[in-house]
């Protein structure tokens, strides 16, 4: 984007996205994040649609913009954030983890905001960096 190739960028994101698109939703908040910046709006209701097929993330009026990150973070679900603090330094951590950021119920789940989404996607990292036997 920074060197006025955004449309390459989408471009590359949505052929791999085609190709693995239960891999991780880090491509998929890039995407959105590309299109909700370039103001295309259908394409961007398109990939929102069908990233909520495979992962637990609520976009519904909360468009993905790293410029313009709305909703609350994860300390709005303390109740996660207490079966967090017991599984942390545990084997059970990675199941956690991909309970909270996989929709295996085919997009029927409400989904988390994208503050929470992003929050649970940056203590997952954190997770694997200080337990790499965990994840």
């Amino acid at each position: 984007m920074a060197h006025g190739h955004g449309d390459l960028a989408i471009h590359l994101l949505q052929e791999h996205l085609r190709e693995a698109p239960t891999e991780s939703p880090v491509p998929w908040l890039l995407l959105l994040d590309l299109l909700h910046r370039i103001g295309d709006m259908e394409g961007y209701a398109a990939a929102s649609a069908e990233c909520r097929r495979y992962f637990n993330i609520n976009l519904t009026g909360h468009p993905i913009s790293q410029d313009n990150e709305q909703g609350q973070g994860l300390e709005a679900y303390p109740h996660l954030l207490e079966k967090l603090t017991e599984v942390w330094n545990t084997p059970d951590i990675n199941a956690f983890f991909h309970d909270l950021i996989y929709d295996d119920r085919g997009g029927t789940r409400m989904g988390f905001e994208p503050g929470a989404y992003r929050d649970i996607l940056w203590l997952r990292s954190l997770a694997r960096e200080a337990l790499p036997l965990a994840a």
